[in-house]
């Protein structure tokens, strides 16, 4: 997976990776260790790329079945120092969150 900065200042991010299960008759995403992602974090600088590679982690005791995960790539607020007191910013994050479904 490559994300991308279109703005001119660095932005940072942090992965989580997510398992669906069904509890009590209701899906939810909890974290998981069956995948693993790299980097976890990082800082990704204006009109720059990142490769984030994701890798499944025991595949012999995978089962047949399809599992579902969730990729949740989080823009971490940045510190904005202001020159005065008068002045205010509204900064906006995003989160994306990716579907991912396994089955051999």
């Amino acid at each position: 997976m490559t994300v991308q900065n279109n703005d001119y200042t660095p932005k940072k991010f942090q992965l989580l990776l997510l398992k669906r299960v069904y509890e009590n008759g209701t899906e939810e995403y909890k974290e998981t260790t069956d995948l693993v992602a790299t980097p976890v974090t990082f800082t990704l600088h204006g009109g720059k790329t990142q490769l984030i590679r994701l890798a499944l982690k025991n595949t012999q005791n995978f089962s047949t079945r399809e599992k579902d995960y969730r990729i949740i790539l989080r823009e971490l607020p940045r510190r904005v120092k202001l020159e005065n007191s008068v002045t205010s910013t509204v900064n906006l994050v995003v989160q994306h969150s990716i579907p991912i479904t396994i089955s051999r």
